[in-house]
């Protein structure tokens, strides 16, 4: 992924990260088939604020060889929930944000 050696992801890291994305995807899910009107219910419903939900959220959008990195734990080490949350739509830069290099 980079260029320089990299300590993997911690396996209590990778395991929040993981368990993090399935609940952001089922969240998507229940906003659009309409089980959940918006956001502020969401939260309301979880008990979270909606800057959380937000943030979980938007694990629902990360490029899929980003998630099977994760699964597979070839992430490198800090790059969990906090570092994966709100990074960009295009697949392309949310490599460039963090610092890595997509695989081919």
């Amino acid at each position: 992924m980079s260029d320089k050696p990299m300590r993997p992801i911690r396996v209590e890291e990778q395991a929040r990260l993981v368990k993090a994305i399935s609940l952001a995807r089922r969240w998507l899910d229940d906003i659009v088939q309409g089980s959940i009107a918006d956001i502020n219910e969401l939260a309301e419903r979880e008990q979270r604020s909606e800057r959380s939900v937000r943030m979980t959220l938007s694990l629902a959008y990360l490029d899929p060889a980003i998630v099977k990195a994760a699964v597979d734990s070839r992430l490198p080490r800090g790059h969990g929930v906090s570092r994966l949350a709100d990074l960009p739509i295009a697949f392309a830069d949310q490599w460039s944000a963090l610092g890595l290099h997509r695989p081919a």
